[in-house]
């Protein structure tokens, strides 16, 4: 089935500026049967902040049982340089800026 976004909202907003970034707390509300991928997160945070896809990194997806709802920590580069500098390898595997 097809997750359909019906709400995200931004809970908590913060600049790091010694990294170059904003860090995000984001509550969204999904339909279907499953939580949202990561692909999916990283693009409605991208297009509800009006930054590249490339620039946004989608450090955790929680959910709790019973709840068509997640919490998302997100952190919002000022460029893509800032993101391959900044991020651990594990966490740019599983946002689909690096190969294996």
């Amino acid at each position: 089935m097809v997750n359909t976004m019906a709400e995200i909202e931004i809970e908590s907003e913060k600049e790091n500026k010694l990294l170059n970034r904003r860090e995000l707390t984001l509550r969204l509300v999904h339909t279907g049967e499953s939580t949202p991928t990561r692909k999916t997160v990283r693009e409605k945070v991208a297009e509800l902040t009006g930054f590249n896809k490339g620039q946004v990194i989608v450090d955790s997806i929680k959910t709790e049982f019973g709840k068509n709802e997640v919490k998302v920590f997100a952190k919002l580069y000022n460029n893509k340089e800032d993101v391959l500098e900044y991020e651990r390898k594990h966490i740019l595997k599983r946002n689909g800026l690096i190969g294996e």
